[in-house]
């Protein structure tokens, strides 16, 4: 009896499956808070990314980003502890292509009741057999196979963002937004969004990986710092329709899994922890190079008298920088040597990789904290912005030490695929 349940269950799984040669899992059931497993296998060598839901009828239970490499890969979707018990779908899919894949997962919880449980417990009392979970009969998911999920990502990995356009409390429409997007370290990471619309914009990022800090940022046409935030890359795919879970269960497995998964969950904040430390220790590792140039003028502070405020460096030994107003505004940009020079695009300022607007906060930062200022004097693209030189404040820490982020930006860790 048990093969055949479990013959129909692999029968259910290919007969869900569209785009993907095989999306596995490492269990036929969890208990809600577990960590499941996926393994991915396309028939797309060059897809970098693919991206997997776990829903209820409801909306996003668990999602993450799965790596692929010659179209295969695999990663680890954290189950929330207060899933409810029942039948949930695994969504799985690319940028690169409209179709997606599925796969029934029975999610148990056992320690909390939910009026959204779908579940038929069935107590099974020989002591050898093993929990399994199965549909009820005659039951089937009415799932969605199509997805329209816009640009390629074969050249990296996509971010999408909203911006919020407004001026002093009335909306307005600014087609000269100027969206960034920034990694947190003594290296510069930087890339410029593209403005899909009034709201939307999106930024192609490369050669990052791992959990990392980051800021997102966003600027008008005026000056004017806008509010950002991040877009979930995950866009529900909500199932209709979802079979009645009969789980046949062993206490003691239940038991057993449950120890298993409170262990695993102390594991997991500590590797987090480190995995976070580690990746952000190799990112702050000082490099001063910036698309394999090095700057062309650099002041370790350590070699010079301490100042309190940056603004008393500037004045004091930095030459390679002009101080001006614009519009009553404070701007820094980088000095040329010939005085018939003259530029009309912005100079990019950083200070540890993040863009810097509010030129007399960093001016007013104490200088004690800052290890390097690096000048390089080319002209540089960074997605969609092109400068005029780039002026970098590298802090000893690389970690923003007591400097705020800039009005309206939004600073999260953020993991990229690996």
């Amino acid at each position: 009896m048990k093969s055949k349940i479990l013959l129909l269950t692999v029968a259910m799984v290919f007969a869900l499956s569209t785009f993907a040669e095989t999306v596995e899992t490492d269990h036929e059931w969890y208990l809600a808070g577990e960590a499941m497993k996926v393994s991915v296998t396309i028939d797309d060598d060059n897809a970098l990314i693919a991206y997997a839901e776990l829903c209820d009828t409801h909306g996003l239970a668990a999602s993450g980003l799965v790596g692929l490499n010659g179209g295969v890969g695999e990663s680890i979707v954290e189950l929330p502890s207060d899933l409810h018990s029942g039948y949930y779908v695994l969504s799985v899919y690319t940028r690169d292509n409209p179709l997606v894949s599925h796969r029934l997962v029975a999610v148990v919880n056992p320690l909390r009741k939910s009026e959204s449980d779908d579940i038929e417990w069935i107590r099974v009392m020989h002591p050898d057999s093993l929990s399994y979970a199965q549909a009820s009969k005659g039951e089937s998911a009415d799932l969605i196979d199509h997805k329209d999920v816009g640009a390629s990502e074969k050249e990296g990995h996509i971010i999408k963002a909203r911006v919020k356009n407004v001026y002093e409390g009335n909306t307005f429409r600014d087609s000269q937004i100027r969206s960034s997007l920034s990694i947190v370290g003594k290296q510069i990471h930087y890339f410029e969004g593209k403005m899909e619309n009034d709201s939307m914009t999106v930024f192609y990022t490369y050669g990052l990986h791992g959990k990392l800090p980051m800021v997102l940022s966003a600027i008008s046409s005026t000056g004017v710092s806008l509010p950002i935030e991040i877009v979930s890359p995950f866009a529900t795919l909500l199932p209709k329709k979802l079979p009645h879970l009969l789980f046949h269960y062993q206490r003691s497995e239940i038991e057993d899994r449950s120890i298993i998964m409170q262990r695993h969950q102390r594991l997991r904040v500590h590797a987090s922890a480190e995995m976070t430390a580690t990746a952000s220790g190799t990112l702050l590792d000082y490099d001063e190079m910036v698309f394999g140039t090095k700057p062309d003028i650099t002041y370790n502070l350590d070699e010079y008298r301490q100042f309190l405020t940056v603004r008393e460096v500037l004045l004091e030994y930095v030459i390679g920088v002009v101080k001006k107003k614009d519009n009553g505004v404070t701007q820094l940009s980088v000095h040329r040597d010939s005085e018939h020079y003259s530029s009309m695009l912005p100079t990019l300022v950083l200070i540890d990789g993040m863009p810097v607007s509010n030129i007399e906060q960093l001016l007013n930062y104490d200088a004690r904290r800052i290890h390097y200022i690096n000048i390089y004097n080319s002209q540089y693209t960074f997605g969609y912005g092109i400068y005029d030189g780039i002026i970098s404040f590298v802090t000893r820490s690389g970690q923003l030490t007591n400097y705020p982020t800039e009005l309206n930006a939004q600073y999260l860790v953020y993991e990229f695929p690996e």
